[in-house]
């Protein structure tokens, strides 16, 4: 797959509505009383789906 202008903006746009995402849940999450989490179990312990790979999805 060959980088063009738009395929970085759309892959930066992607992640950025990720880390959106997941903050608003972290927001959420805190909001209703949840404890803070370390780093290491909210990489290890993630609720999302798997996000396929590049070509595999098309």
């Amino acid at each position: 797959m060959e980088w063009t202008p738009e395929a970085i903006k759309a892959e930066m746009d992607y992640r950025q509505a990720s880390l959106r995402e997941d903050a608003r849940r972290v927001h959420e999450y805190y909001r209703n009383g949840g404890k803070p989490r370390s780093w290491w179990h909210r990489m290890t312990h993630r609720h999302e789906p798997e996000v396929p790979n590049g070509q595999q999805a098309a």
